[in-house]
């Protein structure tokens, strides 16, 4: 997605930008520094679950979820997750709810 916003939040990139779909995807960019394949699975699992679970704030929109090589592991992917929605809320892309 070259055509895209950027920012950091939580030791991970967020790519993202309007697509003109009524519904929103999301996509993972996870190299073999994060960890071992089993690590970046459940990176991916989790982050699903809880995209599946906000659908509705996201939508409209396409989001690449890059996590950093220093990522911390052991901190919860769904504060992270909540952390980057609140994040897209404060810039006026998604409604406040």
């Amino acid at each position: 997605m070259k055509k895209g916003r950027r920012f950091s939040c939580c030791d991970f990139r967020c790519i993202y930008r309007k697509n003109d779909l009524d519904y929103g995807r999301i996509g993972f960019a996870v190299s073999r520094k994060y960890g071992n394949a089993v690590q970046r699975q459940q990176f991916k699992r989790h982050w699903r679950e809880v995209f599946r679970c906000h659908i509705a704030k996201v939508s409209g929109l396409d989001i690449l979820i890059i996590p950093m090589a220093n990522f911390r592991k052991e901190f919860d992917i769904q504060e992270n997750a909540l952390a980057l929605l609140t994040k897209l809320m404060q810039k006026n892309l998604l409604p406040l709810s």
